[in-house]
């Protein structure tokens, strides 16, 4: 039986937003609405998503987001994945977040007009 994934965080940003996380495979990326670019650590391949697409992550490190537009975008993670390497990815993406808000002091406040 297959099972769906599960959304583990939404996330509303204006367009030009470059947003850290941390990149952990299986894992995927949805765009709901908007554009964007994403790279990851180590890996030859950037995608450009736009609403209704969504790509699988293939390494563990860093991976970044850039909106080209105001965007809506879920993180997945499969059902299957363990509470615990969802717990840590979710504090290394909090870790790393904050990290990027203390060097940039630039918040994201605006929500996605595309809804």
């Amino acid at each position: 039986m297959r099972q769906d994934p599960a959304v583990f965080k939404t996330l509303d940003l204006p367009g030009g937003t470059l947003m850290p996380f941390a990149s952990v495979p299986g894992e995927r990326v949805r765009v709901v609405c908007g554009r964007v670019w994403l790279t990851e650590e180590g890996s030859l391949r950037d995608a450009f998503i736009a609403a209704g697409e969504e790509v699988s992550l293939d390494t563990r490190g860093l991976a970044v987001i850039e909106t080209l537009s105001p965007a809506r975008i879920q993180l997945l993670v499969s059902a299957g994945m363990s509470n615990t390497l969802r717990g840590a990815a979710r504090r290394l993406t909090r870790w790393l977040l904050a990290l990027w808000l203390r060097q940039y002091r630039r918040p994201v406040v605006a929500r996605a007009a595309c809804l």
